[in-house]
């Protein structure tokens, strides 16, 4: 004799599925809570990691103009050395008789006994740059002379030279612990410094952050197209305050062209 199918239980069926859908959600609402906290530590992981990057940066700066100024704290707001001294005359001419008169300036107290063609023979950028910064801080009702100007501007510079490799660094290796840690070590690397020192009025002073800034903007101009042409001109302005600052201009113009060979 066959018997009939049985039926399904189906208050126990409901149940088992009710039991389920009960599980589910409990595990659905268990991962959102493991997701927010999640989130909420890697925000305040985030957070902490940005409190040091800007400490590692406020260092870098303080290291960077505190050792620069050592000779000027050592012995006074002093132009040293022979090269400084010429560019720092060369800065008195171009403050007191302007730009035009400047270079058409013919020195005779300079390759004696022939006299110096100063104009065609000079890169005048940092002079233009000390100037400029004179001509601001006079506009501004700020009391600076020009000889202590020119004494601060490589230290000035030696900071803002930092500042902007540690933007190179972040933007090509895409880390910005990277950025802040290369602008530490470059506000105290004795190559640089020998260059930036407080009184040391030479063209490298400045020459180091307009190099900086042509590498900067030219890679930040290659991230995206959205953003290529304005920092492409920015590229393009520090590079030609590049080569009004200093001779190695030529070493820029090689990177950037074997740069874009290889891009190519």
């Amino acid at each position: 004799v066959r018997r009939p199918p049985k039926e399904p239980d189906l208050p126990r069926s409901l149940a088992m599925a009710k039991g389920a859908e009960t599980v589910e959600a409990a595990a659905g609402a268990s991962a959102a809570v493991s997701n927010e906290r999640r989130a909420a530590v890697d925000e305040r992981s985030g957070l902490g990691w940005w409190i040091v990057r800007l400490a590692c940066v406020a260092l870098a700066v303080y290291v960077a103009y505190n050792i620069r100024l050592y000779a000027i704290k050592e012995y006074g707001l002093v132009i040293h050395e022979f090269d400084p001294w010429f560019n720092y005359r060369a800065t008195e001419y171009l403050h007191e008789h302007g730009l035009y008169a400047f270079l058409h300036w013919y020195d005779y107290m300079s390759w004696y006994p022939l006299g110096r063609p100063v104009g065609t023979t000079i890169y005048p950028g940092m002079q233009m740059t000390s100037v400029a910064i004179k001509d601001v801080f006079d506009a501004i009702g700020y009391e600076m002379s020009l000889n202590d100007i020119c004494c601060y501007v490589p230290a000035w510079f030696g900071v803002s030279a930092s500042l902007f490799v540690g933007l190179l660094t972040a933007e090509c290796s895409g880390s910005r612990n990277a950025g802040a840690f290369a602008t530490l070590i470059m506000s105290c690397i004795p190559a640089h410094i020998m260059r930036s020192v407080g009184g040391g009025y030479d063209n490298e002073s400045i020459a180091v952050t307009a190099l900086s800034m042509t590498f900067y903007f030219w890679c930040r101009a290659l991230r995206s197209t959205s953003a290529c042409i304005p920092f492409g001109i920015l590229a393009g302005l520090s590079y030609v305050y590049m080569v009004a600052a200093w001779g190695g201009y030529v070493f820029v113009l090689n990177m950037i062209g074997v740069h874009a060979i290889f891009l190519v």
